[in-house]
């Protein structure tokens, strides 16, 4: 009797202890799901109980949304796909393969974004991306380059044309990085038609339009003082159309080859600027604007010494249309050394109204013309000034950008030429 009351009280100690052991389990569950709302009058086990089924439906509501929501992407008219750390495609809708021609994408299948699109662009952007963790974009030509397995569909590879894409890129969570593509290539071809017709109607006027400032000006030197007034200011009109033809023609030849005419040499950088500075000082002296040099001295520059001039040439001409009487423009140049490339960091600012913030995502395309302060005025030009300096500079390996300065509240250039060592 003895060992059996023995064996009862350990026995009852042990389900005791087990008992409480399972409670403080049950109630570090509980915890784990206090998003759901608990009902003390049912015991633990079937508040747990509970707790899972609706935790359940939940799960089975999300599986349902992933659904719904993965439809959505493969039906979207845009191309998406998601990259992983380690630069694995894991997530791609129809869209994206057929704009970048991705063929027999596996998903249960870890494979390398490059081993299946072969874009150097695409690759830097996601590389910028994730070390930036900024939203970027691009816009590129793409040449594809389909991994065939099949060999009676590698005759399709001859079909394939280089298609004008634009790439965006958002940082995620565990440096995954989701890119969405869409395809610019009818607005470039529209684009490019509408610019070939341009080009095409400068052509036919260039030689009429000649003509007419040739005989224009023979008529003034005829003429007597009565006429001559209106003579003179139909000649500047016609002058202005001629420089608008040549620019419009210039512009889509930088276009075609923006390499083909330049003509390499040694250039010293602050000699380049106050030449095309003293082919406009008489201009600026009109209107008594003043311009200053910040630099250091002996900068030198590789490139085509007539090009360069035109393109500053063309950022002054702006600035003094744009600066007020008595007003100043400054030119600030300095060394930056990025990835261990030298560049010349060439600041343009002048003093004016400034641009419009709608506009300055604009002002260097073709015949664009923001409508207010800043070129609602009589000395507005004809909208490709910026568009050639902007080629100019990218025909250089430079770069070009545009925004208001916060301090001056002008207009500010900035221009970005690698540095000769």
């Amino acid at each position: 009797m003895i060992y059996f009351f023995l064996g009862l009280m350990v026995g009852m100690i042990s389900l005791w202890w087990w008992q409480k052991k399972i409670n403080k389990e049950l109630h570090q569950i509980l915890i784990s799901l206090s998003q759901f709302e608990q009902i003390p009058s049912f015991s633990k086990v079937s508040q747990v109980k509970r707790s899972v089924n609706l935790l359940s439906k939940d799960y089975q509501h999300l599986l349902a949304e992933k659904e719904s929501f993965q439809d959505i992407i493969n039906q979207a008219p845009v191309g998406y796909l998601r990259i992983d750390s380690e630069n694995h495609l894991i997530d791609c809708n129809k869209q994206a393969q057929k704009l970048l021609l991705i063929q027999r994408w596996q998903p249960e299948r870890l494979r390398l974004f490059l081993e299946l699109v072969r874009s150097y662009e695409l690759d830097q952007l996601i590389q910028q991306t994730r070390k930036t963790q900024q939203p970027l974009s691009i816009k590129w030509q793409f040449f594809p380059t389909p991994n065939y397995v099949l060999e009676e569909d590698k005759k399709k590879a001859e079909n394939y044309t280089p298609i004008y894409l634009k790439a965006s890129a958002i940082p995620l969570p565990r440096e995954e990085v989701a890119l969405f593509i869409e395809d610019k290539q009818k607005i470039k071809e529209l684009t490019q038609r509408r610019e070939q017709a341009y080009t095409d109607l400068s052509h036919e006027l260039r030689t009429p339009l000649t003509s007419m400032s040739l005989l224009t000006e023979t008529l003034i030197r005829q003429s007597g003082d009565k006429n001559k007034i209106w003579l003179e200011q139909l000649y500047q009109e016609i002058n202005r159309l001629v420089t608008l033809v040549e620019n419009w023609l210039k512009a889509a030849q930088w276009d075609q080859n923006p390499y083909q005419n330049l003509e390499w040499q040694n250039l010293e950088l602050k000699q380049l600027i106050l030449s095309a500075w003293q082919s406009l000082a008489m201009i600026a002296g009109k209107e008594e604007i003043a311009f200053e040099y910040e630099g250091e001295e002996m900068m030198m520059i590789e490139g085509d010494l007539n090009y360069l001039i035109q393109a500053f040439v063309n950022l002054f001409d702006n600035a003094i249309k744009h600066s007020p009487v008595g007003g100043l423009i400054t030119v600030e140049v300095r060394k930056q050394t990025v990835n261990a490339e030298h560049w010349l960091i060439i600041n343009i600012m002048d003093q004016g109204c400034g641009f419009d913030e709608q506009d300055l995502p604009y002002i260097f395309e073709r015949l664009y013309r923001g409508d207010k302060s800043r070129v609602r005025n009589a000395k507005q030009g004809s909208g490709l000034g910026l568009n050639i300096v902007k080629q100019i500079v990218e025909a250089h390996g430079g770069k070009i950008s545009a925004r208001n300065h916060p301090m001056k509240t002008g207009a500010w250039f900035q221009i970005q030429l690698a540095m000769k060592h």
